[in-house]
C-alpha cells in the first residue's frame, strides 16, 4: 500500500482505538440521549434491541457512548411506565366509584377521538413531532398512513359535531334542571341532586384532571432532563438518572462486556439480509464485471489488493473543494480502513457466574464462504453527530474475470433533529405553559395507549429471560445461534431521506466522487477503444 493510504489507515486505527472520545463535548451521545426523552418509540426500541434481545450482537458505534444512551432510554422508559400506570389506575378507580357515568364519558371521548382523527384533525400522540417546548423535528418510526379523502373528512367532521352536541345535551340533563327539547319528560329522567351531579360529573372530571397532571408531570420531567442535564456546559455521562431495575442493570453489564470485546470491533457479525447494518441507508450499488484478458494468467493472477490500494490512495488524497468541514477541524475528512463482515452464526459460550453471551463463530476453512468477507471501507465525515457517507469496496478475480463491488451508504445527521438541548432555555413559566398545552394535546392518546404501554414494558424482563434461556440451551449443547446485528442506535435516530436537503446534496456529491475514482482506476483494464466508462 502506498504511503498516503497507509497513513490514512494508521489515523483510523488511532481514532478507533481505546481512550477518551475525540469528539468535543460528546455531542453525538448527548443528542441520542435527548432523543430518548423526546421520542418515546426510539427509547423503547433501544431497550428492546440492546437489552432484551440478548441473542443479537450489538453494532459498535464509533464516537458514541452507547451505554450512556441506553441508560437515558431506561430512565425515559421508566418515567413513562409510571405515567401509564397512573393513567390505567385512575380511570379504573373512577369507574368503581361512579359506575356507568365514567365509562360513558370515556366511551364518548374515544368516539370523539376516532371521529376527529378520521376528519384529519390531530389530537396529539405518544410519538409526536418534537414540538412545543422541546423544538421541532420528525422522529424515527412515525407512521405514514394514507390521508383520508376530502369526502371522508367532511363526513367525519359532521359526525364529530353531532357527537359533541349529543354530549352537551346529556351533560345538560345530568347536571342541570333544564329540559332541552322535552327529553327529560320523554325519557323519564328525574331532576339531578347535588350528590348525583358530583357522582356523575365530578368523579370523571377529577379523574381526567389527575390524568392530565400525570401527563403534565411527564412533560416537565422530560423538559428538565433535556434542558438541564443534557446541556453542553452541564453534561456529565456518569450522572445518576433513575433507579434501574435489577434485570436492566444486569443487561447493561452484559452489553458493556460485549462492546468492550475486541472481537466485535474487528470481526463484526452482520445480518445476512443487511450485512452493512449501522452504515445508514443504501443509496448506491454498483457491480462491474470486466474481462481481464492478458492482465491475468494462471501463473500471475490479478492483484485485486493492489487495485483497491490505488483506489484508496486516490480517495485518501481528499475531495478537493468538496472536503467536509470536519477535515478543516483536524478530524479527518476521508478515513479508510479494512472492514471484515461475517454473516455466519454466532457461538453461545458460558462464562463465569452463569452468564451467556455470543462470540463470532470461526467456521471451518473447508466450508464454503468460510471466514468473514473483507471490504475496504471509506468514510467521509468525522463527526458522529453529523453527516457520514460510507462506501464499501470489494474485489474478486478468477477465471480471467474481475468483479468489483461498490456499496454506498448515507447516515443522516442527528444533530439537526435532536439539538434541542443546545437551544432549550431553562425551565420557567413559559416552559411550564408550553408543557401544559402539550400535555392537553397528548392526553387522549396517552390515556387510551396507557394499557398497551404498561403491558409492553412489563413484558421486557420476561422476553429477556426467554432469550437468555435459549442462549443457555445453545451453550450447553455447543450449538450456534443465528444472531446477526439488526439494530444501530445512530441509524435509528437519523433523519429520514429528504428531511435535510443540504445533507442529501452533499452525500450525492461525495458518492459521485467515489464512483468516479473507481471508474478511473478500472478504465485502463478495458480493451482498447472501449467507451464503457
Amino acid at each position: 500500500m502506498s504511503g498516503v493510504a497507509a497513513r490514512a489507515l494508521r489515523q483510523e486505527a488511532e481514532v478507533a482505538g481505546p481512550g477518551p472520545l475525540p469528539w468535543a463535548d460528546q455531542d453525538a451521545t448527548r443528542y441520542l440521549s435527548a432523543a430518548a426523552h423526546v421520542n418515546p418509540e426510539f427509547a423503547r426500541r433501544v431497550v428492546r434491541e440492546l437489552l432484551v434481545a440478548e441473542q443479537r450482537l450489538p453494532v459498535p458505534v464509533v464516537g458514541i457512548d452507547l451505554v450512556t444512551v441506553v441508560r437515558h432510554c431506561i430512565a425515559a422508559r421508566s418515567r413513562r411506565l409510571y405515567r401509564d400506570a397512573a393513567l390505567v389506575v385512575l380511570p379504573l378507580v373512577a369507574a368503581a366509584v361512579s359506575g356507568w357515568a365514567t365509562v360513558g364519558w370515556y366511551v364518548w371521548l374515544a368516539g370523539l377521538r376516532l371521529l376527529l382523527r378520521a376528519g384529519g384533525i390531530g389530537t396529539g400522540s405518544d410519538n409526536p413531532a418534537i414540538g412545543g417546548a422541546l423544538g421541532s423535528a420528525t422522529p424515527a418510526g412515525t407512521s405514514s398512513a394514507p390521508a383520508p379523502s376530502a369526502g371522508t373528512r367532511a363526513v367525519a367532521r359532521f359526525a364529530a359535531l353531532l357527537w359533541s352536541f349529543l354530549a352537551l345535551v346529556l351533560f345538560t340533563l345530568a347536571a342541570t334542571h333544564a329540559d332541552p327539547y322535552g327529553l327529560r319528560a320523554a325519557w323519564g329522567i328525574s331532576t339531578p341532586s347535588a350528590a348525583r351531579v358530583a357522582l356523575w360529573i365530578g368523579v370523571p372530571a377529577a379523574a381526567a384532571l389527575c390524568c392530565w397532571l400525570a401527563v403534565f408531570a411527564d412533560e416537565v420531567a422530560a423538559f428538565v432532563t433535556v434542558a438541564e442535564r443534557l446541556r453542553r456546559d452541564r453534561y456529565t455521562p456518569s450522572r445518576w438518572l433513575s433507579a434501574e431495575p435489577a434485570w436492566a442493570q444486569h443487561a447493561l453489564a452484559v452489553l458493556g462486556e460485549r462492546l468492550a470485546d475486541p472481537r466485535l470491533r474487528h470481526h463484526p457479525l452482520a445480518d445476512p439480509a443487511n450485512p452493512f447494518v449501522g452504515a445508514g441507508r443504501q443509496v448506491l450499488r454498483r457491480r462491474w464485471l470486466i474481462e481481464l484478458g492478458p492482465a491475468a494468467s494462471a501463473s500471475a493472477p490479478f492483484d485485486t489488493a493492489d487495485l483497491l490500494d490505488r483506489i484508496c490512495e486516490r480517495l485518501a488524497e481528499g475531495l478537493g473543494s468538496l472536503d467536509p468541514a470536519d477535515a478543516l477541524r483536524g478530524r479527518g475528512g476521508v478515513r479508510i480502513d479494512e472492514c471484515a463482515i461475517s454473516t455466519a452464526p454466532a457461538l453461545a459460550t458460558r462464562l463465569e457466574q452463569g452468564q451467556v453471551r455470543l462470540i463470532p463463530d470461526a467456521r471451518a476453512a473447508s466450508h464454503r464462504d468460510a471466514g468473514p468477507r473483507a471490504y475496504r471501507r471509506v468514510r467521509i465525515g468525522g463527526d458522529p453527530s453529523g453527516l457520514t457517507v460510507t462506501a464499501h469496496l470489494g474485489a474478486t478475480a478468477g477465471a480471467g474475470l474481475l468483479q468489483l463491488e461498490l456499496y454506498g451508504h448515507v447516515l443522516a445527521p442527528i444533530a439537526a433533529r435532536y439539538r434541542v438541548a443546545d437551544h432549550t432555555p431553562p425551565f420557567g413559566w413559559v416552559a411550564a405553559f408550553r408543557c401544559a398545552v402539550r400535555a392537553t394535546a397528548r392526553l387522549p392518546h396517552a390515556v387510551f395507549g396507557a394499557p398497551r404501554g404498561v403491558l409492553r414494558t412489563a413484558a421486557d424482563p420476561v422476553l429477556r429471560r426467554r432469550s437468555r434461556a435459549m442462549l443457555a440451551q445453545a451453550a450447553a449443547a455447543g450449538l450456534t445461534v443465528a444472531a446477526g446485528a439488526r439494530f444501530d442506535a445512530r441509524e435509528a435516530a437519523a433523519a429520514p431521506a429528504g428531511a435535510d436537503r443540504f445533507a442529501d446534496e452533499d452525500a450525492n456529491l461525495y458518492l459521485a466522487v467515489i464512483e468516479r475514482r473507481v471508474r478511473e482506476e478500472l478504465r485502463p483494464l478495458l480493451p482498447a477503444g472501449s467507451n464503457e466508462f
